[in-house]
């Protein structure tokens, strides 16, 4: 049995995000919104490629992710070992932990979102890589500095920590605070807990209700408030006489 622990969660304010994003490089300010307008991990935000939207019906499919979890060649010359001497596993584009090839989620990009990955292809195109070991084909958003290789936690770290100086920002504000942000505006504004934890790419929507509990609408008083209206004809019910239902058989 699982150990429940406390964890504190912080969220950055808008304010801090826009300041933020303002000071990073240009090609790299998509992925700030990526993480707060959709919810994407930051391994997640720097696998995203153009062929994962639907711009049409507003959605990204996550299905990759950048981690360092892939294979190094084995050194052969005295440079080659001097390099990878101490060093951790290479970085790779893979599918999602944990998820079987063919399993990724939808997640709702809203227009405001949208409009800026048009405009970052607009500017700045993308970065293609074809299949092979360590990758996985497509037409990638971000790429390192130099366009020769994918984009790395090493380089976004840094990026990261250098905008937050350059906003004159303090306190400490992580990458990962943006996913917390996008969960806590959607859940605080009444957004279905379960539908929350597909786009954030949690298993158990109770992992999500745990973790956002406290920024989460009273549920029975909503329910009260609710009832209440339809019952003085204070709002209106659209409801059909019947419908097709999915139920499990005794």
């Amino acid at each position: 049995m699982k150990r429940r622990v406390k964890k504190t969660i912080r969220l950055p304010t808008l304010a801090e995000i826009e300041a933020i994003e303002r000071h990073l490089p240009g090609p790299y300010k998509l992925l700030v919104w990526l993480m707060a307008g959709c919810g994407l991990r930051i391994g997640e935000a720097c696998a995203v490629t153009l062929q994962q939207f639907d711009l049409e019906s507003g959605t990204l499919y996550v299905d990759r992710q950048v981690t360092q979890d892939g294979e190094n060649e084995e050194p052969k010359t005295a440079v080659q070992k001097a390099i990878t001497k101490g060093r951790g596993r290479a970085h790779c584009v893979r599918h999602l932990k944990w998820r079987d090839l063919d399993e990724g989620r939808a997640v709702p990009v809203p227009p405001t979102i949208a409009a800026k990955v048009q405009e970052h292809v607009r500017m700045y195109g993308t970065f293609r890589v074809e299949e092979g070991p360590n990758r996985l084909e497509g037409d990638y958003l971000f790429s390192n500095i130099g366009r020769t290789n994918i984009l790395m936690y090493s380089l976004v770290d840094r990026l990261w920590r250098n905008a937050k100086r350059a906003a004159g920002i303090k306190r400490r504000i992580t990458t990962h605070w943006l996913r917390h942000f996008f969960a806590s505006a959607g859940l605080s504004k009444g957004v279905p807990v379960t539908d929350m934890a597909e786009w954030l790419g949690h298993r158990d929507p109770r992992i999500t209700h745990q973790t956002y509990a406290h920024v989460m609408p009273d549920a029975p008083e909503r329910l009260r408030s609710l009832m209440d209206a339809v019952f003085t004809m204070q709002t209106e019910l659209d409801l059909p006489l019947e419908f097709e239902a999915v139920v499990e058989a005794a």
